[in-house]
Formats: C-alpha cells, structure tokens, sequence
C-alpha cells in the first residue's frame, strides 16, 4: 500500500513538474517565447536548438524550485504515509505557485510544434536529453 500512495503521490507531482513563480528566469523564458513566435519559422534546427537551450537555462532556477519541492514532499510521504491525502493537498496548494511556469511550458509546447525545424528536433534523442538536463528536470519525467 505504501508503494501505491507514493507512487500515486510521484504521478501527481509530475503534473505539477509542467506547472513557476516570478522572477527573472520567467521574464527571459518570455522574452525567448517571443521572439520564437515571431522569428522561429526562419530558425535552421541549430537555431532552434540554440533558443531552445537559452530557454532551458533561463527556466532552470524554477524548474529546481518546483523539483525541490517534490522532492521534500515525496520524502515526506515515504516517511509516512498515513499522511498522504494531507501532504497532496498541500502539493495542490503549493502548485497554484507554478501556474506561470505551466503557462509558458504549454505556450512553448503549443509553439514548438508549429516550428518547421522542430520536426527534425522530435527524433534527436541527444538533443532532447540535453534540453531535459538544461531544464534540470529529474531523469524519468
């Protein structure tokens, strides 16, 4: 029972892992997500790639944020796991501080697919491994 509580707490934190608060890395993702939509159907794939990664860099600071939480949460609930419903509960409170990060990840999302060099991007593994890793999202997610 204990591993379904803490993996059903895992897959909850994973909806919040697409879900920021403000700050300077926002500002800059937004500025990045811009300037895609209104020059990123010229972009060749190295372009693409290379404001994809700025994008990375500037979301990483809340990207950690958000993952530190889950981490703290997680820990909490293997701990014990009688107080799962409550510590959910409070993830779901604490998510409403990253609703401007799943705003511009699904913005970002939305745009990438609209982007005529990201169709090659979708099949590169290496590049998607490594745009995870600029985003500082844990392995798995």
């Amino acid at each position: 029972m204990k591993k379904v509580l803490v993996g059903m707490f895992i897959a909850l934190m994973g909806v919040f892992m697409v879900s920021c608060s403000n700050g300077g890395g926002i500002e800059k993702a937004k500025e990045i997500l811009s300037e895609l939509k209104a020059n990123g159907a010229n972009l060749d794939v190295e372009g693409l790639k290379a404001k994809l990664m700025e994008f990375a860099e500037a979301m990483k600071p809340e990207m950690a944020k958000l993952t530190n939480m889950m981490e703290e949460m997680k820990k909490e609930v293997e701990k014990d796991p009688s107080k799962a419903a409550e510590i959910m509960g409070k993830a779901e409170e604490k998510a409403k501080e990253f609703q401007e990060l799943e705003t511009i990840m699904d913005d970002m999302t939305t745009l990438s697919k609209e982007l005529p060099a990201m169709k090659e991007l979708e099949t590169d593994d290496e590049f998607q491994k490594k745009f995870q890793e600029a985003l500082g999202m844990p392995e798995g997610l």
